[in-house]
């Protein structure tokens, strides 16, 4: 049985291909289309899948959307009834034009014929908590989505057993802990979708100075137990928060209203400086959202007093909260996967009607790894390195064995080399976790400023991670925690901050990717052997591109070493450097 799930109408459009309970393939469209966050149908992305999978779209038997026009649906008569009579009538508009549009996309792109596979549709929180859910290693759980928006929802929260998802509580539109953080992101400046870990970055410059004025903003309603926004600060009721636009970009609508400057004064525009008052207003949101964040996680707890947490969202790549939570409720084991956000609606939306619709059983052992993208053979680089004119004025080695190119790359990386690592299958997600990295030594205080100018062209605030041997962090991170796909943010042991400052960030902390045998033995070597010569077992990791989405090909690996100033890369087994 194949299923194919889709990410469609959000951002981050993605593939998934399931062959029964196992993921074939799984991809953004971003990554081909070389748009960030590309919203369209993921049609490239689909091409990829297929041609990777050898099969043809003949042979799908479901095609799974990560959205359903009937969730909530009571919710939405009654609230459009209430308040926007109007958009009641455009909404279910645009819902029915929207469903089309997806079938159109799909006849289209298999030529117009007819769709054999049957087509379902996902609630899309029901896809986000499938998606860590069924790749977890737990088969009870209690399960917490939280995101912006999506069929109406903000945060679902409930829990797990089997092969089912139980939803305890809803909060529903238009209250929002994800649009409380957009909302602010754009406030300060960074106007981008998907910009808001930048305000997490800049957080850890900053002081809570404006909490007070944050409880006006939103808070925590005890007897509905939920998070509400106090409205007359906010926009989004008034139009919807984002744009899919013809070239797949995502266009941002204005999430706050100006009555926010009564409180925090003027709004940054994009290109100011960033003074004190910036940084201390970004600690002040990083930390209410984390305590409104703690309330959520504690009420779902109490709803399901488990020790097992799973959650999803795109709140849930909140790293920096995500660190904190051990101490701050009664959960002992959490579980992330490396695509929380809508990206990852399409594995959740596929696993979702294999396991719960088709009730399939799921054992809760999971062998989840983030290696689910495109590959190329030595062959195909090999050709690719010949017909290219511009590498002839570089110097390019072919290493007969891996070992001997780790030897190679890690007397490199010593020697303050900024490397491009490009390896195997592509990641899963927006994080690079070792398969399409740069990498550097971490033991050098001015490599961030050194990547920065080299390659990133970056805000000079936002931290590089520490990729850490998964046996080694509980001796360089306080209260350690598995963490493979840098889902949490860490205090680093005081002992060591001055052994790593490239990947110590301001506040004493690294967001870590703990690398393991099992998931990528390629990359657990390198490190390994970099921790024999240097006594460090970390490289500093950041993802493999400049201002673009993370490269997915051998030449745009290579695009992006000519166009910087990228010491090297490595392209499995072949080294290109500058001298």
């Amino acid at each position: 049985m194949y299923i194919l799930g889709i990410n469609y109408l959000h951002a981050d459009s993605s593939v998934c291909l399931l062959k029964n309970n196992k993921i074939i393939f799984a991809a953004e469209e971003e990554r081909f289309s070389r748009i960030k966050h590309d919203g369209r149908f993921p049609k490239e992305a689909l091409i990829k899948c297929l041609k990777y999978s050898k099969i043809n779209f003949s042979e799908l038997n479901y095609i799974v959307i990560n959205t359903n026009p009937i969730s909530n649906f009571w919710d939405k008569f009654i609230y459009c009834v209430k308040k926007l009579p109007k958009n009641l009538i455009i909404n279910s508009l645009l819902k029915k034009r929207n469903k089309m549009k997806l079938i159109n996309e799909i006849k289209n792109f298999n030529k117009k014929k007819n769709v054999t596979a049957k087509i379902i549709y996902v609630d899309h929180h029901l896809s986000h908590l499938s998606s860590s859910y069924f790749l977890s290693p737990f088969d009870e759980a209690v399960v917490v989505s939280i995101d912006g928006f999506g069929d109406f929802s903000s945060i679902v929260t409930g829990y797990v057993k089997k092969n089912k998802i139980f939803v305890k509580r809803r909060t529903l539109f238009p209250h929002s802990l994800g649009i409380f953080y957009q909302a602010f992101t754009q406030f300060l400046g960074f106007e981008n979708y998907g910009d808001e870990y930048k305000i997490m970055g800049l957080s850890s410059y900053g002081k809570p100075k404006y909490l007070k004025e944050l409880k006006e903003v939103i808070y925590w309603d005890e007897k509905k137990k939920s998070v509400l926004l106090n409205l007359k600060y906010f926009n989004h009721e008034k139009k919807p928060t984002f744009k899919i636009l013809d070239d797949g970009n995502i266009k941002l609508e204005k999430l706050y209203a100006n009555k926010l400057t009564l409180l925090f004064g003027k709004n940054r525009n994009k290109n100011d400086d960033i003074f004190d008052k910036h940084k201390d207003l970004a600690k002040s949101v990083q930390v209410m959202f984390e305590n409104l964040y703690f309330k959520v996680l504690n009420q779902a707890y109490d709803d399901y007093p488990n020790k097992n947490l799973i959650l999803s969202g795109g709140c849930t790549m909140n790293s920096v909260a995500n660190g904190k939570i051990i101490e701050n409720t009664n959960f002992k084991k959490i579980f992330v996967q490396s695509s929380p956000g809508d990206g990852g609606g399409s594995i959740g939306a596929s696993l979702f009607h294999y396991y719960s619709n088709l009730n399939n059983d799921f054992s809760g052992k999971s062998n989840f790894s983030p290696y689910l993208g495109t590959e190329y053979t030595d062959e195909e680089i090999k050709n690719l390195l010949k017909e290219d004119e511009r590498l002839k004025k570089f110097k390019i080695i072919e290493f007969k064995t891996y070992d001997e190119l780790v030897k190679n790359i890690v007397e490199k990386l010593i020697n303050k080399y900024v490397i491009g690592w490009f390896q195997g299958r592509m990641e899963w997600g927006p994080r690079a976790l070792g398969n399409r990295s740069i990498l550097a030594d971490p033991r050098h205080p001015n490599m961030i400023s050194i990547i920065n100018h080299k390659i990133k062209r970056r805000e000079g605030f936002r931290p590089f991670a520490p990729s850490i041997l998964v046996e080694e962090a509980e001796n360089w991170f306080k209260n350690s925690q598995n963490s493979f796909y840098m889902e949490k943010v860490l205090n680093v042991r005081d002992d060591k901050k001055d052994l790593i400052p490239a990947v110590t960030h301001v506040d004493g902390t690294g967001r870590l990717q703990t690398v393991s045998k099992e998931i990528n033995l390629k990359f657990y070597k390198l490190i390994e052997s970099f921790y024999k010569k240097t006594n460090i077992p970390i490289l500093l990791n950041t993802s493999f591109n400049e201002n673009e989405p993370i490269v997915e090909n051998p030449k745009q690996a290579i695009d992006c070493f000519v166009r910087t100033s990228m010491d090297l890369v490595v392209l499995n087994n072949f080294m290109i450097s500058r001298s």
